[in-house]
């Protein structure tokens, strides 16, 4: 696997800008890069958790599920991707909506132009990430 550090910015970043930071330079070296495993040493928290794994388990994880591209972001955050290119995406055929706070899915064909333009419509399929 490839491993590439990236440097800290100038002021601290959080998680969500270590994910940006990273997903933004895996898109330079990977066509469709997925996150399959990450962690954060500021908080210890890290994906997947794993029942009973203790250490490096998420790092054991990413690499047994075709990690291929590990960025290190600011020595504090680790992203495991993949090469999705060539996976097949599901078709869920589903839309996630929000209304005043309650959130429920409906099939994207039923959905009204009003739903549509709520804040919290999402089409579904697509790989995530």
């Amino acid at each position: 696997m490839q491993t590439i550090k990236l440097p800290d910015q100038d002021t601290p970043m959080n998680f969500t800008q270590a994910r940006l930071t990273a997903v933004g330079k895996a898109d330079e070296i990977l066509t469709k890069p997925v996150i399959v495993a990450w962690k954060d040493d500021r908080t210890g928290t890290f994906a997947p958790a794993i029942p009973g794994g203790t250490g490096d388990r998420w790092h054991d994880y990413g690499e047994s599920n075709e990690g291929m591209l590990e960025l290190q972001v600011a020595d504090a955050f680790h992203f495991i991707f993949t090469e999705a290119e060539g996976f097949d995406e599901p078709d869920t055929n589903l839309a996630s909506l929000e209304d005043n706070g309650t959130q429920f899915l409906c099939l994207n064909n039923a959905c009204t132009e009003e739903d549509r333009q709520r804040v919290g419509y999402f089409p579904g399929g697509g790989l995530g990430g």
